[in-house]
């Protein structure tokens, strides 16, 4: 065994023992209560510190100000994805509904209307292979959940 190997065995011997002693041994890792980003006091707990209730009072004017200009920004509202039943019949279904095939992503879907729209309704499993990025395997993924009309 060379030095470079002994080096890696004696880390991931290391490694072991440090891994052993942080599962098995009564005490865990150090939790942070308070820490400072710029002027403001960020606290862990929901209960005040006694020591630093008074530089808690005095920065307060600070994190008011920066909680109003959080308050204005819009809220990102998460999408909501309809439920898809699969199979889908692949000549009317929407790009959603394509998303919801396995393997397609929405880039694949939308070369999939594309040459629908083109050269027309699919009527075979073949049709689908002219889909730049359709291959055999992904076909094979695809056909589970599609029906040709």
């Amino acid at each position: 065994m060379n030095a470079p190997e002994r080096n890696v065995v004696r880390l991931a011997f290391c490694l072991l023992v440090i891994g052993i002693v942080m599962r098995f041994l009564p005490w865990g890792l150090p939790s942070i209560e308070s820490f400072e980003v710029g002027d403001a006091l960020i606290v862990a707990s929901e209960a005040p510190i006694p020591a630093l209730e008074d530089s808690v009072a005095a920065r307060d004017s600070v994190v008011s100000e920066n909680d109003a200009t959080l308050k204005d920004r819009p809220k990102k509202e998460p999408k909501i994805r309809k439920k898809v039943a699969l199979p889908v019949h692949i000549n009317t279904a929407t790009l959603d509904e394509l998303c919801a095939l396995n393997g397609v992503g929405p880039k694949l879907a939308e070369k999939i209307l594309g040459v629908r729209e083109s050269n027309g309704p699919f009527k075979t499993p073949d049709d689908l292979k002219k889909v730049p990025g359709i291959g055999k395997k992904k076909l094979e993924k695809l056909l589970p959940g599609v029906i040709f009309d």
